[in-house]
């Protein structure tokens, strides 16, 4: 798997900004090393004009920035992942303001990865030191080799130095370790 750059524009801006945003990015870009990808994690409402806008650029995926953990059906109000399976490629779950502020489980976040991997979307697992031994005993062994893992502190930026790195660094290394080495991001 390439190296993975998650960018996470959060719920900021218009879908009028997030598109001029990535006019921006596109024309500041001077390319993406082959052994990288950049991933977008854009609201809802602007992945299609940002799907038209980076149709073909190499190096530069979609995410979607959270899925409902049901498939399409009565459930208002949610974007399930067959919505997306044309316009992202990964998904993010499990996001620490998900599970804060709309009380996402453990078992929430594993519906939401089994909806995706349904549809193709590799799911982007969201966990801190507190969430992430309770989310990886949630998911099924054949499951876990099959998304990526995304570790972020509690920390408030500025890190201190090198405290704090000593400790991010083992954390992700734990994490890699428990999960058979599936990629791990930082952020």
């Amino acid at each position: 798997m390439n190296r993975l750059i998650l960018a996470n524009l959060k719920a900021y801006r218009t879908p009028k900004q997030v598109a001029e945003w990535c006019d921006a990015f596109l024309a500041a870009l001077r390319g993406v090393p082959e052994e990288a990808e950049v991933v977008l994690a854009l609201p809802h409402m602007a992945l299609e004009r940002a799907a038209e806008t980076f149709k073909g650029k190499p190096g530069i995926a979609l995410a979607a920035q959270c899925v409902s953990p049901f498939p399409m059906g009565g459930y208002t109000g949610s974007t399930p992942a067959a919505w997306l399976r044309d316009l992202v490629r990964y998904t993010l779950v499990g996001h620490r303001e998900r599970r804060t502020y709309f009380r996402e489980t453990p078992q929430d976040v594993v519906r939401q990865a089994a909806e995706a991997l349904e549809e193709g979307i590799v799911p982007i697992v969201c966990v801190d030191r507190g969430s992430f031994m309770p989310q990886l005993g949630a998911f099924q062994d054949e499951e876990r080799g099959e998304v990526c893992w995304a570790f972020t502190t509690k920390a408030e930026v500025p890190l201190r130095m090198p405290e704090d790195l000593a400790a991010i660094k083992d954390s992700i290394t734990k994490i890699a370790r428990q999960t058979d080495m599936r990629p791990v991001l930082y952020g």
